[in-house]
């Protein structure tokens, strides 16, 4: 998926979390393994997520790190930390607007199924904000969701896809239809899945966030987010 995004002319930098992702390889070859995290300890892994999005956000604007992990690209670096959006799945998307909140420099954000958290549902956001559920995930469904909506004052949409669940959101459906195994997976994995094909789904995931970084970015009010003609599953529930 983030591939996909970068081909449409974005540079995109993704982040694993120590203890959150299952597995993560810091250079010296330590691997950390994931850990569950308690619905308690959910506030906490917030704040932990959001210090590393600023970390992250904070070296991509030293002209030297930028430099080594896109290699001639060090002179744009300050672009970095104007020119952002922010975009996250699940736990991600909470984390999202979370780091919106801590970072104004972020242009806008983008919650791909997760449930929101933090001081976001009080305080809200005054830049552009995309919600994407899977189907019957609504603010009618969703308190948090409910609860965040009139607090972001910005630009904003609401979004339903039909026919997908959960990990609809990710790379899993497409490896699955690649590799030729729908049909032979459990009813529960499925059930995580939906039932809309793994192309269909990355493509219109990738169309969607392209569209919003164009908009947010570009200033360019085009493509499926405004005129979403070509992918009829997706429902506009509000804005």
């Amino acid at each position: 998926m983030l591939q996909s995004i970068a081909a449409a002319g974005y540079l995109v930098v993704s982040i694993d979390h120590p203890y959150d992702a299952d597995v993560v390889e810091f250079p010296d070859g330590t691997l950390v393994e994931g850990v569950d995290i308690s619905d308690d300890a959910l506030e906490a892994a917030l704040v932990t997520r959001v210090d590393d999005i600023a970390f992250v956000h904070r070296q991509l604007g030293n002209q030297s790190v930028a430099s080594a992990l896109v290699p001639g690209y060090g002179s744009g670096c300050s672009k970095f930390l104007t020119q952002t959006v922010i975009v996250g799945h699940s736990f991600g998307g909470a984390a999202a607007a979370a780091a919106m909140i801590r970072l104004p420099s972020i242009r806008g954000g983008v919650n791909l199924d997760g449930t929101m958290f933090g001081s976001v549902l009080s305080t809200g956001l005054s830049r552009p904000f995309l919600l994407v559920g899977h189907e019957n995930k609504t603010q009618e469904t969703d308190p948090s969701w409910k609860a965040t909506w009139p607090k972001l004052t910005g630009w904003k949409r609401e979004l339903e896809v039909k026919g997908t669940a959960h990990y609809s959101f990710s790379d899993l459906p497409l490896t699955i239809e690649t590799l030729g195994l729908q049909g032979h997976l459990p009813q529960e994995v499925g059930q995580l899945l939906g039932n809309i094909g793994g192309s269909r789904m990355m493509n219109l995931t990738v169309s969607y966030v392209t569209s919003f970084l164009d908009f947010v970015l570009k200033n360019k009010a085009h493509g499926v987010l405004f005129h979403g003609t070509d992918f009829p599953e997706v429902i506009v529930n509000a804005g």
